[in-house]
């Protein structure tokens, strides 16, 4: 039996559009760090749900989570980017995509996706809409807290840290109670996790991140809808990742698969 839930993972992506290949000035390692590495996996419950969208491609190379008009150079982590998060820059001196290109990575990558979710979340068989990314263990340059560590798990419904109506969005896409839930029911099956920084709290809510543009879009389609968050100090430790090669322990993602999806599956039967 398939669980009524839409999946998705827009930051997953691990290859670069041919579009822009000869422009390219990431290295991998820097595409990797930029985007969300390994979600595909850790958040891949295609065999369990109703529905679930992957992005194979960097988030430098189209930024799923902006809005259409967010772009470089006005916004150099925008939709289509300049910057990294990092402040490395995505194409070669000069090579910026011109207005031309910009609209085709658009028109090619970031508006089908968008369809697919709303078409997605108006199905029958979906009852609960989760769009899943990683985080930095601790805030990037480009953050106004650079530096600060994170929650291990915050998830988002656009309001405030108690999960209630809060500017500046003054609407939320799922219940308070919803929202608090799923806030206790990671900090329950993290609780025994060993990271190596010290971090402000297990799960939050709405704190650092309430939801990007996808749960602003997606989150007034009648059904409850969930932005996870989940912090990469959690996979991306000496313990689990091999910085040379960027390759993460096949156990720990397994691991961490099936903690996500006990939370999802208690909150997914209890709307």
């Amino acid at each position: 039996m398939r669980e009524p839930l839409l999946i998705s993972i827009p930051h997953g992506g691990w290859r670069v559009a041919e579009e822009v290949q000869h422009i390219w000035n990431l290295s991998d390692r820097d595409a990797f760090h930029d985007g969300d590495p390994c979600t595909s996996l850790i958040y891949d419950f295609s065999d369990r749900v109703s529905c679930q969208l992957v992005m194979e491609y960097y988030r430098a190379v189209v930024d799923l989570n902006r809005a259409p008009d967010d772009i470089a150079p006005a916004n150099k982590d925008g939709v289509v980017k300049s910057h990294t998060c990092y402040d490395v820059e995505v194409y070669k001196p000069g090579c910026l995509p011109d207005e031309g290109l910009k609209q085709l990575l658009l028109d090619k990558y970031y508006h089908p996706y968008h369809r697919r979710m709303a078409e997605s979340l108006k199905r029958a068989d979906v009852k609960m809409g989760v769009d899943c990314h990683s985080m930095a263990a601790v805030s990037p340059p480009i953050e106004a807290d650079a530096g600060t560590p994170r929650p291990l798990i915050c998830v988002g419904n656009l309001g405030g840290a108690d999960g209630e109506v809060a500017p500046p969005f003054n609407r939320i896409t799922c219940s308070a109670e919803l929202i608090r839930f799923m806030a206790d029911e990671f900090a329950n099956v993290l609780q025994h996790e060993d990271v190596e920084i010290e971090v402000p709290a297990l799960a939050t809510a709405n704190v650092p991140f309430s939801g990007g543009r996808i749960t602003q879009d997606m989150g007034g389609a009648g059904i409850p809808f969930v932005q996870i968050e989940m912090s990469r100090a959690l996979y991306l430790s000496k313990a689990h990742f091999d910085e040379s090669t960027l390759e993460v322990d096949g156990a720990r993602i397994r691991d961490l698969n099936a903690k996500v999806w006990r939370v999802l599956e208690k909150a997914v039967r209890n709307l």
